[in-house]
């Protein structure tokens, strides 16, 4: 097979292996039953109108509820708005900014295939960047593709097209600047290994292809979370470094070099204050909000640094290597020392970056079981690429090293290289494997909430019947994580389990049958018997469902 045909055809099965991924989302997709308490202010953020409020012994319409979650009919692609509901937040406002313009194409709609479909788009957009990445450091195209199937299948790849936030956006951006480096890298390098060039007009037409790109990508980025900063900042550190240190062929001067490095690195900051001049907030956010404060507090204390860093290793171990990243790395490791393998200065500078990154968002984000994997999933791709890659280096080494060997039969040193190709493969066909059968059994995939398919449908059946909100007042937020069963009902009566005065409401006193929604509170039981004995229809309370910090109950009367 001549060379183009090969291209070709590799082509195809690249294409052909994005659609089937396409299409796990979809069925994925199709599983999902709920929505993380997260997902619910995504589509809030994005879309507010009025604002969502809890009244006490009032009947409130669900039509005003849904409001809130979708765009209104006169109120689409209104950007200044979605910027100022998010700047009371704790987050830039891209994501929701992409979130908000989907939700206008199709007003009134709240569904989950909108956010789904927004992160497919950034999961294909991942997608080639990675592609065209791997291209510049020179990967082969049979681990090409090994490496897009096994990021493309992976569970933790999949949970996050589903979960409506931020972070498939986040990673798009991460690939992207990774890219952009490598390739400014690799340009520096190959314009006799300087920045500056002879002439003004040249100089510029290097700095607008080669890193104008990267102060866009990350003036985007910036804007769609702020813990992109942080692989930015130390892929940017690396770059430097390697500008002022690197191995001229024509000797350039270390003056000319430290030159050179502010003119990268100026560059980087104006692009940092282009944000921050569109979005004033970011400042507050990082150095005054709960959360930049939660991080920044985080770095105070190294006590729990170790059990920190073991957590989040031990996310990804499971959930992205199924269970073989740590010993899988450390034996590598001792390969790439033991045979003296030496690395390139790309594959260096996405090493050091990439374990940076890992390090500090350990230190800083938030233990929230497996959702954490929320804030390091952004470079799962680069541990996967870095995984694979090394390992066929080190299976090559190896098998150079053995053809030197005496002892060895000619006829199995003729096939070493084969053998080290064909336990790659198999590695990567058991990690494929495995993970298309988590994806499509929705075992390790996060944010489907199958379970509340049941739930919706136990409020759709009892649509007709009084519904009755129960909420803690301490909390009354919490009300919205039950937001896709309150919104099957016409409307919804509220009632703060802090006030005991008995229910006086004619609907709910006549009825012989009640839904109930109560918060988790120590008065929750007493409220349920204010309701049982307000009602001379109801004799009884069932409990129908329990969830994080609700439970369903219904009221019937005797015989029900």
């Amino acid at each position: 097979m001549d060379q183009s045909s090969f291209k070709a055809r590799y082509k195809t099965i690249g294409y052909i292996l994005l659609v089937l991924q396409l299409l796990v989302c979809i069925l994925v997709g199709a599983k999902k039953q709920g929505f993380h308490e997260d997902e619910y202010y995504s589509y809030f953020s994005s879309n507010r109108t009025a604002g969502l409020f809890v009244t006490d012994r009032q009947w409130q319409d669900t039509r005003t509820i849904k409001d809130e979650f979708v765009v209104i009919p006169g109120q689409g692609f209104n950007y200044s708005l979605v910027s100022t509901v998010q700047s009371w937040d704790v987050h830039p406002p891209l994501y929701y900014d992409i979130l908000h313009t989907a939700c206008s194409i199709l007003p009134r709609l709240f569904s989950k295939w909108l956010g789904i479909v927004v992160n497919m788009i950034a999961f294909t957009l991942s997608w080639f960047l990675l592609l065209m990445l791997m291209e510049l450091l020179r990967v082969s195209d049979v681990t090409k593709l090994l490496v897009l199937a096994i990021w493309g299948f992976n569970p933790m790849t999949i949970s996050f097209v589903m979960f409506t936030r931020m972070y498939m956006w986040m990673t798009a951006f991460i690939i992207c600047c990774a890219l952009l480096h490598i390739r400014l890298l690799q340009a520096t390098r190959a314009v006799q290994n300087t920045i500056l060039l002879s002439g003004h007009k040249s100089m510029f037409m290097f700095w607008l292809k080669n890193i104008f790109p990267v102060m866009i990508c990350s003036y985007l980025g910036f804007l769609t979370h702020y813990y992109y900063l942080i692989f930015f900042v130390f892929i940017g550190m690396c770059f430097t470094i390697w500008l002022l240190f690197r191995r001229s062929g024509n000797k350039v001067k270390i003056s000319k070099k430290i030159y050179e490095g502010l003119v990268y690195v100026a560059s980087c900051v104006v692009s940092l204050l282009l944000a921050v001049a569109t979005y004033p907030s970011a400042a507050a956010h990082i150095f005054a909000g709960y959360r930049g404060t939660e991080a920044i507090n985080e770095f105070s204390t190294l006590a729990n640094f170790p059990s920190r860093l073991l957590f989040f290793a031990g996310l990804m171990n499971d959930g992205v290597f199924a269970g073989v990243f740590l010993v899988l790395a450390a034996v590598l490791l001792v390969c790439f020392i033991l045979l003296r393998i030496r690395v390139s200065s790309e594959y260096m500078m996405l090493v050091i970056t990439g374990c940076a990154y890992f390090v500090v968002v350990a230190k800083t984000g938030l233990l929230l079981g497996a959702t954490s994997n929320r804030y390091e999933m952004p470079v799962y791709w680069l541990y996967i690429l870095i995984i694979i890659t090394a390992l066929e280096l080190v299976l090559y080494e190896i098998s150079l090293k053995l053809e030197t060997k005496k002892f060895l039969p000619l006829k199995i040193k003729e096939n070493l290289e084969t053998f080290g190709k064909v336990i790659l493969y198999a590695f990567c066909a058991l990690l494929i494997l495995w993970a298309t059968t988590c994806d499509l059994s929705g075992k390790n995939i996060l944010f489907l909430y199958e379970e509340e398919g049941a739930k919706v449908d136990y409020a759709k059946d009892n649509r007709d019947t009084p519904a009755v909100i129960l909420y803690n007042s301490a909390t009354p937020d919490k009300v919205w994580w039950i937001t896709n069963e309150i919104l099957e009902y016409p409307k919804v009566y509220f009632v703060s389990e802090e006030n005991d005065a008995v229910i006086d409401d004619e609907v709910i006193l006549s009825s012989d049958k009640v839904i109930v929604y109560a918060a988790d509170d120590e008065n929750q039981d007493k409220m349920i018997k204010m309701l049982v004995d307000a009602n001379d229809n109801l004799t009884e309370a069932t409990e129908v469902a329990h969830e994080e910090n609700w439970t369903t109950y219904e009221l019937t009367g005797a015989g029900e």
